[in-house]
């Protein structure tokens, strides 16, 4: 049965995997343009922690969804899913194969599947975000004691699930990840080719401990500085991500520059792990490394853009 659905390229998986690189190669190789589908790449400002495509990637094949929020700024799934929109429906236009490149599972999840209604209440938020505020550890101890499973698939540190999962589990007086299984994530809004990336654990975690070190030497720790003496403080949103939270807490003398680094280098590898653990779960994805499968890669790219939709 043929559709009008807009066709889409999607590349996901956990970090250091090549998504940027591929999606960089896949761009030039078949008239593609990117969008960022990484939660932190849309701040302005946080760029090398956020390895932020470099001015010569934008130059080589035009990317959308980076640097269009202020620190600042409140950013969600919901709005990311209507920006995305709006840039694929752009990039279509003229003619062009809209790639959708990010780690950030939700969001991408979000854009191709929906997001499923759930209850909000604005003064319970409140509370829970004081609770949390207080005692995080003990508040993400809580939301597993209700909701293990999608406690496991994010870090104490995110005040933003955690806190929305907790309330979600209180109004509707179900787990937030069972309330996603029912909503079964239908059919996708779109002609989708979805590419996950992956790897030798042992190789990856080479790659994030290499990163981080090569991060630093690009200025990681003097970038920090720079977005403080902006006027932003510390409690942006983008702080709270992996990197940035520790380089905080070497400016503030509560860790050493040596263990800000193991830090990060952890820090990192268990957030692939969650990344491997969500990407698992996608139905239409499809596993390859990158680059020794590249060229299998372009043949079900090339595939996917001849067939009818």
């Amino acid at each position: 049965m043929l559709s009008n659905k807009i066709k889409v390229l999607a590349i996901g998986g956990p970090t250091c995997t090549g998504k940027s690189d591929l999606g960089l190669a896949a761009g030039k190789k078949f008239g593609g343009e990117i969008v960022n589908g990484d939660s932190m790449q849309v701040y302005r400002y946080f760029d090398i922690g956020t390895a932020k495509p470099s001015a010569d990637a934008r130059l080589a094949v035009p990317h959308h969804l980076v640097d269009v929020v202020a620190p600042d700024e409140e950013f969600n799934a919901a709005e990311f899913r209507s920006k995305a929109d709006r840039a694929i429906g752009d990039i279509a236009s003229r003619g062009k194969l809209p790639i959708i490149v990010g780690g950030t599972g939700l969001y991408l999840r979000a854009l191709f599947y929906g997001l499923f209604p759930a209850k909000k209440d604005v003064k319970l938020r409140e509370g829970l975000n004081a609770e949390y505020g207080q005692d995080p550890v003990a508040f993400y101890e809580r939301l597993k004691g209700v909701d293990r499973e999608y406690a496991m698939r994010i870090s104490f540190r995110d005040r933003i699930r955690s806190v929305r999962a907790m309330e979600v589990y209180l109004l509707e007086g179900r787990p937030f990840s069972e309330l996603e299984k029912d909503h079964g994530f239908r059919e996708p809004r779109y002609d989708l080719c979805m590419i996950g990336l992956t790897g030798p654990r042992d190789e990856l975690y080479r790659r994030i401990n290499a990163r981080v070190i090569a991060m630093l030497e690009a200025g990681l720790v003097d970038e920090v500085r720079s977005i403080l003496k902006r006027g932003y403080t510390d409690r942006a949103k983008p702080f709270s991500s992996i990197g940035y939270r520790e380089v905080l807490l070497y400016l503030n003398g509560s860790i050493g520059y040596e263990d800000m680094i193991k830090d990060i280098q952890k820090n990192t590898r268990h957030y692939a792990k969650r990344q491997f653990t969500w990407f698992a779960k996608e139905k239409d994805i499809q596993w390859f490394n990158y680059p020794a499968d590249v060229d299998r890669i372009f043949e079900m790219i090339a595939g996917f853009l001849s067939s009818w939709s």
